[in-house]
């Protein structure tokens, strides 16, 4: 796959994760570290065992951006018909009490401090 295709893709799906942001200020802050794993579809067991799957491919680029692209992309498809319910804040918790290496690891090398900064 040539590079345009690949920025092509990422943009893509960077801007339909986005897209749920909302621009005004809110007085909500993040989700505490111990959120209802109910919240999210996708149980923490299987989002761990994901993250650890994916975490060589995710940190293939090399930049902060890049993989902080390919963590976001990671994420959308394990998310794939629950993208409505994706929330970074959720993903967050659940990665931080069920694989706190894999999530320390992962964030570092995007250049973030919570999988809620994506």
């Amino acid at each position: 796959m040539t590079p345009r295709p690949v920025f092509a893709s990422v943009t893509l799906v960077l801007a339909l994760v986005l897209t749920g942001c909302s621009s005004s200020p809110t007085t909500a802050g993040p989700a505490p570290a111990d959120a209802p794993a109910a919240a999210a579809p996708i149980p923490a067991d299987e989002l761990c065992a994901y993250l650890e799957k994916e975490a060589p491919r995710i940190k293939e680029p090399g930049t902060e951006i890049g993989v902080m692209a390919q963590l976001t992309t990671s994420i959308a498809d394990l998310y794939g018909d629950h993208l409505d319910q994706l929330d970074g804040d959720v993903i967050d918790a659940q990665a931080r009490e069920t694989c706190p290496d894999i999530r320390a690891e992962l964030t570092a090398a995007a250049g973030v401090t919570s999988f809620g900064d994506l």
